[in-house]
């Protein structure tokens, strides 16, 4: 089978066979160059700038809310947005890094990791008041970062990279595979059962918290960008051609499930019976049956050539409220089944 719209996600990298990847991989082959992304509208001498929604305007890669409230989003430049007023207005948080961010994860309120370029890991206790720099076992790219607990945290990336801290990254242990594979998802639904995606259809499980991962046979060769849980059973995993990957049994067997997308999807949200996904072109799905059954969401006109590439839901609400967000400062909200446009 051929792989559809490929030209959009194929790059070649010097030493490397010609693969599928994800929007990021324009942007770590593009020159580094440092823009005025975002207009700010409200500056204090020495404290936080504040800036609206609209105001935003850099690609954004990660988002994770922990209240209806209070969330953030990272992107382009080492940026990191917070806002604890349901996003009407961010904070720029200061991180000491120009580096792309990919992906951000917080245990709780108040800690939280954002990882990105070159082995950028950044660690807040304080909910983003102030960001530390972590040293990574290898500098490779990471793409995602899982927060377990205020203590324990896992990131995966390039070049087979997997690592681990159980001390809040005062450490971070090396478990990287042997393998050259890109690593592009992470979820844990609960402190011992984790899932790691892959190219070329990778499927990765532990049970007992990470001491041992076990490969799970895939249906699948292509590359899968995403992957949620929402509990140790249910779970959902998507990727290349609009392909989502759907789980009841704890991973034991991956049913292919009928998707409206045909590009690329690249993250996906789990809760309830509630699960969204988002992909190029401004592709974004809803499923009110825990993924079973999914369709199409419009999105505004002007943003539909937008890709979109993170998605989080608030924690406890059963997929009740929720955050998009992508390239050129797309923010979107969700509640249930639909999009709120503010």
């Amino acid at each position: 089978m051929q792989l559809g719209g490929a030209e959009n996600h194929e790059v070649v990298d010097a030493g490397r066979a010609r693969r599928p990847r994800n929007p990021l991989a324009k942007l770590l082959l593009s020159v580094p160059v440092v823009l005025l992304l975002f207009v700010p509208a409200r500056a204090e001498e020495n404290g936080p700038t504040t800036i609206e929604a609209r105001l935003i305007k850099e690609d954004l890669y990660g988002a994770q809310f922990v209240s209806t409230t209070e969330g953030w989003l990272v992107g382009t430049s080492g940026s990191v947005l917070h806002t604890t007023d349901g996003g009407r207005s961010w904070e720029v948080q200061r991180t000491g890094t120009t580096a792309p961010l990919f992906s951000v994860s917080f245990a709780d309120a108040e800690h939280g990791w954002a990882v990105g370029k070159s082995g950028v890991i950044l660690y807040t206790p304080d909910a983003g008041r102030t960001w530390q720099r972590q040293t990574a076992p290898q500098r490779k790219n990471l793409f995602a970062v899982k927060a377990v607990s205020p203590s324990i945290a896992w990131v995966v990336g390039d070049w087979g990279m997997v690592a681990m801290t159980s001390d809040g990254g005062a450490t971070w242990q090396d478990r990287s595979l042997t393998e050259d594979v890109i690593l592009y998802g992470i979820d844990f639904p609960d402190p011992n059962t984790g899932w790691i995606v892959g190219e070329v259809g990778l499927l990765m499980a532990t049970r007992d918290g990470g001491q041992t991962w076990t490969r799970s046979k895939s249906a699948t060769g292509k590359s899968l960008f995403g992957v949620a849980f929402a509990d140790a059973n249910h779970g959902l995993a998507v990727g290349l051609d609009g392909e989502i990957w759907r789980t009841g049994d704890g991973g034991a067997n991956w049913t292919a499930v009928q998707s409206p997308a045909t590009r690329a999807v690249y993250a996906v949200a789990l809760q309830g019976r509630i699960g969204w996904v988002v992909g190029d072109t401004g592709t974004v799905l809803v499923s009110t049956d825990a993924g079973t059954t999914w369709r199409s969401v419009p999105v505004p006109e002007d943003l539909k050539l937008f890709w979109i590439h993170a998605v989080s839901l608030v924690p406890g609400g059963g997929g009740s409220t929720g955050v998009i967000a992508g390239a050129h400062g797309l923010i979107l909200w969700t509640q249930r089944d639909r999009i709120l446009l503010q």
